[in-house]
């Protein structure tokens, strides 16, 4: 907006914009703000209203020349910048093969679907509305409506597609486009040569590459072993997933997630909530976005110097059927390069033809630990979380040594004495049990 309200004479007049939208309409107002800022810190804050974000889409056409003119401009700057990114030059590469169902088929398809009871990956249940307004369903924040979802689908492809884009730091560079936009479903009816297209996606990426960032402790974990140790819904588990590792410490450990994690991979869940409490609860998801695309783009760019072009959607890549083994091996074997543990599932139609990619798919694994000098200064976020204690002990030995990194021997001493306390009636500290001390012994270079 602060671009594209740009005069001749260097005078802007966005925020008389601003107070228009906050203003608004006898409908209400367009935007709600938080005015509140700091330099250097974090700006202010803009939302669409409830009002105006559930009303559906309605185009406008632009009929002012000078926007129409900025508008062109940017259109210019942006197809530049995707030209200079691999994910997006693979997208405008891939764009000319496609062929897009109409919206008849489209109608009919949703239809079966929502008669079939199929949900979207958020759980909400596709619905057809059959003119009904929201109202008319007592859970509708809950349901997804065809209808609703063919009109988004004309949006993004009836002017041709949009131009991809990769993100800023906060999205870790991740790419949008209309098919990114598209519903599932939707998506799952493109064609090429008028054969439907295969999606290879990894296995519980985000889980993967928070081990990898947070040095966990295993290795292809998979959202089927979380919900078998956890005795929770696979389902729930996925949903779960896809957010956990973004949400604030606090509301982290009200996720039914937190139990195994907390249980299971300690030492990595310390780590985490101190890179929260230093950099913010958002610096996981833009390290874990960052890593994700890094990957992605490693594998694009193998596949497109093979002549290879696909479709991207975050951690997936949509590609045709006839080139969806070599895909799954280039995202089998560069996800590795960089150091993140998981594979490719690829979707069900395919796996019962190439039953070879599942071999290829390996058990969870526990990876050795370290061990170290007694005069060897160690990080005890790390070394605490080994011993099996949970995050809430761990935050509280590190404060009662007022240090998070010590000797290894002074961490010895340490448990000595609170041994010794701990024989007291009045002793207020963590538990030292025999199992944990065993455990620090084998830490222990001898």
């Amino acid at each position: 907006m602060h671009q594209q309200t740009k005069s001749k004479d260097n005078t802007y007049i966005y925020t008389q914009i601003i107070d228009v939208l906050k203003f608004g309409t006898n409908t209400g107002a367009f935007i709600e703000v938080n005015d509140s800022y700091e330099k250097g810190g974090y700006s202010k804050k803009f939302r669409i209203t409830d009002t105006y974000l559930k009303a559906g889409l309605i185009e406008y056409i632009i009929k002012d020349t000078g926007i129409i003119g900025n508008r062109n401009k940017m259109y210019y700057e942006q197809l530049c910048e995707a030209f200079a990114n691999p994910i997006c030059s693979n997208l405008i590469a891939m764009y000319p093969k496609i062929d897009l169902p109409t919206n008849e088929e489209l109608l009919a398809i949703g239809k079966k679907l929502a008669k079939d009871g199929r949900c979207t990956k958020k759980s909400k249940i596709l619905t057809m509305r059959n003119k009904h307004l929201n109202d008319y369903w007592l859970d509708a924040d809950n349901r997804s409506f065809v209808e609703d979802n063919i009109k988004l689908f004309e949006f993004l492809t009836g002017r041709g597609f949009m131009i991809p884009s990769a993100g800023d730091m906060n999205s870790g560079g991740r790419v949008v486009d209309s098919f990114t936009l598209m519903p599932a479903w939707i998506r799952e009816q493109i064609t090429i040569d008028g054969i439907k297209l295969t999606e290879c996606d990894y296995s519980a990426l985000h889980p993967n590459i928070a081990i990898k960032l947070y040095d966990g402790s295993l290795a292809y974990l998979t959202h089927g072993l979380v919900a078998e140790k956890a005795g929770i819904d696979l389902k729930n588990v996925k949903i779960e997933h896809l957010s956990f590792f973004n949400k604030k410490w606090d509301d982290m450990r009200r996720s039914p997630l937190f139990g195994y994690y907390s249980n299971n991979q300690p030492d990595m869940l310390a780590r985490i909530y101190k890179d929260k409490s230093e950099h913010g609860h958002k610096i996981t998801s833009q390290k874990m976005f960052a890593v994700e695309v890094g990957i992605m783009s490693s594998v694009i760019r193998d596949l497109n110097a093979k002549g290879v072009y696909v479709l991207y959607v975050y951690d997936a890549l949509i590609c045709e059927e006839k080139n969806s083994e070599l895909v799954a091996e280039t995202m089998n074997r560069i996800i590795l390069e960089h150091g993140v543990k998981t594979s490719v599932k690829i979707d069900e139609l395919t796996l019962e033809t190439n039953v070879e990619l599942i071999e290829m798919i390996p058990e969870p694994v526990a990876v050795e630990l370290p061990k170290y000098a007694l005069d060897e200064m160690v990080n005890l976020y790390d070394i605490l979380a080994q011993l099996s204690y949970d995050v809430e002990n761990v935050l509280k030995i590190i404060s009662s040594i007022d240090c998070s990194n010590v000797e290894m021997g002074e961490l010895v001493d340490y448990f000595n004495k609170q041994s010794t306390k701990q024989k007291y009636n009045d002793y207020d500290g963590v538990p030292i049990t025999e199992s944990i001390i065993s455990k620090l012994k084998s830490l222990i270079i001898t």
